[in-house]
């Protein structure tokens, strides 16, 4: 049987040219695509034809496979596994010299012999009559669009040219004995259910990575990595917080303000992600007795004692800035990083332990160059705002000035992350086209836009003590107080600088569940059952909190129902007329 006739159909006349336009446009390499496009759709009009012969097939497509095979190595090694969508959107780069040799040779096609050596092999003694060929300019078309795609714009325009595109090639081949308009409706409604589709997929996508972080939050908090955090920059959806209490703060007296308790500091970001280039550790020698560790030597003014959840035996401990000493509590091991952050081994459960700080101290120590050093892919835009701002050559504390001015009266809080950005330009499109995002966009910002001003600077993260539990009489920290802040190095000491706008906080507590209170008081019968199990309770702990009085009422109530109320109804429905209930043995007592 002869196999030779074309498996696939020719792409329609300019729809290779427009395919190309499409990617260019979606990818940014418009300048390129318009040749590529005018070279293959002028082909349609030459009457000139090379003589290819099969080894000149095979040698162009193995040096495209060659040529592929070296970018993918090269994007990989570069840019890691996110770079899978910059090789996709090379691919009618790497096959279009191969499409250029197919329309302008003699033969008009490719044998799958020039484009799998396998078959060459097999077809090695069959006769060139019988060995198959391939058409390539309708696969190029899906090629160029599938790169399109990884441009990642999202425009409904990309959906309806692509949707145009498969319109034109599906004219070309429609079944002549429908009548056009059938055909017409009938990819109209094709079309319909396709975007409806990728809009359905795209939402599903969006709930999934919002559950997933609320999952995360919820029930792998306490994981907190000294050395890495991966932010949500780049994620889209609504990011939900949860309204789970996990810390506990209880205090001499109420706090004036918001207590910022620090977990962990950071000095390089790159992707998303927050790390530290120097995870060592230095193990802190207890003092006499090994129930208190002393940070400084300082006597801090506060006093607090918090309360946090440990799943495994050992992880970072949220303190206050300031702390200079931990006491009452038996840790097996405190350690703390280049960083300045605090780890504990200790069991596992809620534990308590009481800290002494002052607000206005830092103990941290001084800043290097890590703490300086911005990433090439994010120093273009960050110096062009500088250079827009003014800030550098400035002193470090008229620069602070200028960098909060500018983020009060720019920029919006949202948790609304709706759109993705192309090469992963998250902060630029934060800083010049949005100007809206949660505290780990404020925060990383300010971060790169001070050492770009040549000011050392951290990205810290913790949580904000402000909701005052009377229930509890003391202040309860939720999965949404979750915050990120900067600290700079400012007068020779770091200084805290949170930009976010204030009004993160009550915005968040706006979308509290109407069941939080319910939650609330079994989450704090909870933490009493596991204090009183671990047997260590702190002496500010053990005082009788008259609000858990209110829970005698129900049980009260209850009890009342048991021994009078039931007990009647039951004894008038089982005693016969005319006899007493007190007949039956032991029915006269009431706790029978």
């Amino acid at each position: 049987m002869n196999t030779s006739a074309l498996t696939l159909p020719p792409a329609p006349r300019l729809i290779i040219g427009a395919s190309l336009l499409i990617w260019g446009w979606q990818t940014g390499y418009l300048l390129f695509a318009l040749p590529m496009a005018l070279l293959l759709e002028a082909s349609r009009w030459a009457t000139w034809r090379w003589p290819i012969n099969d080894r000149e097939f095979n040698l162009v497509s193995d040096l495209s496979s060659v040529a592929f095979l070296a970018a993918a190595v090269y994007i990989f090694m570069t840019k890691g596994s996110k770079g899978i969508f910059t090789i996709l959107s090379i691919l009618p780069f790497v096959l279009f010299v191969l499409l250029l040799v197919q329309v302008y040779s003699e033969r008009g096609a490719v044998r799958l012999s020039a484009l799998f050596m396998s078959v060459r092999r097999l077809e090695a003694d069959t006769a060139p009559e019988y060995q198959s060929q391939i058409d390539l300019t309708l696969p190029y078309v899906i090629v160029c669009l599938l790169s399109a795609g990884a441009g990642n714009q999202r425009t409904i325009w990309f959906f309806v040219l692509c949707a145009a595109v498969f319109g034109v090639i599906l004219w070309s081949v429609r079944p002549r004995r429908y009548p056009a308009y059938v055909w017409v409706f009938t990819l109209c409604v094709a079309a319909g259910l396709g975007y409806t589709g990728q809009y359905g997929l795209r939402s599903l996508q969006a709930m999934i990575e919002s559950t997933m972080m609320q999952f995360f939050e919820q029930y792998m908090w306490r994981y907190r990595d000294p050395n890495r955090a991966t932010t949500a920059i780049g994620s889209i959806g609504r990011i939900k917080l949860s309204d789970r209490i996990i810390v506990r703060v209880r205090t001499p007296e109420r706090l004036g303000g918001t207590l910022l308790l620090r977990e962990a500091s950071y000095d390089t970001y790159g992707y998303g992600v927050w790390s530290n280039q120097h995870p060592e550790k230095d193990v802190l020698d207890p003092d006499v007795g090994g129930r208190s560790w002393t940070l400084a030597l300082d006597q801090g003014a506060g006093r607090a004692a918090i309360s946090t959840y440990f799943t495994r035996d050992s992880g970072v401990v949220p303190l206050p800035y300031g702390t200079t000493r931990i006491f009452d509590v038996d840790a097996a091991q405190v350690d703390r990083n280049q960083a300045g952050t605090i780890s504990m081994d200790m069991r596992k459960g809620w534990v308590r332990y009481g800290v002494d700080y002052d607000r206005t101290a830092e103990f941290d120590p001084p800043p290097n160059t890590d703490d300086t050093y911005v990433a090439e892919p994010y120093r273009e835009d960050f110096g062009r705002l500088a250079n827009d701002l003014q800030l550098k050559g400035k002193p470090p504390g008229q620069v602070v000035a200028e960098v909060e001015r500018f983020f009060a009266q720019n920029f919006t809080y949202s948790l609304n992350l709706t759109q993705r950005y192309p090469r992963g330009r998250y902060l630029s499109a934060f800083l010049f086209d949005r100007r809206s995002g949660h505290c780990e966009f404020f925060a990383t910002s300010t971060v790169l836009l001070l050492r770009t001003a040549g000011i050392p600077a951290r990205y810290v993260v913790g949580y904000a003590v402000d909701e005052y539990s009377p229930l509890e009489r003391q202040y309860v920290v939720r999965a949404r107080h979750a915050h990120s802040w900067t600290q700079a190095w400012v007068d020779g000491r770091w200084q805290v600088l949170d930009t976010t706008p204030a009004v993160w906080a009550p915005q968040e507590a706006a979308d509290a569940s109407p069941l939080q209170p319910v939650l609330d008081l079994f989450s704090y019968i909870g933490f009493r059952f596991a204090r009183w199990q671990s047997k260590d309770e702190l002496e500010a702990d053990s005082e009788p909190n008259p609000q858990l009085l209110w829970l005698l009422i129900p049980l009260v109530g209850v009890l009342a129902w048991r021994l009078f109320i039931k007990e009647r109804i039951r004894t008038s429905r089982m005693a016969p007329t005319g006899t007493q209930a007190g007949t039956r043995p032991g029915a006269d007592s009431e706790i029978y």
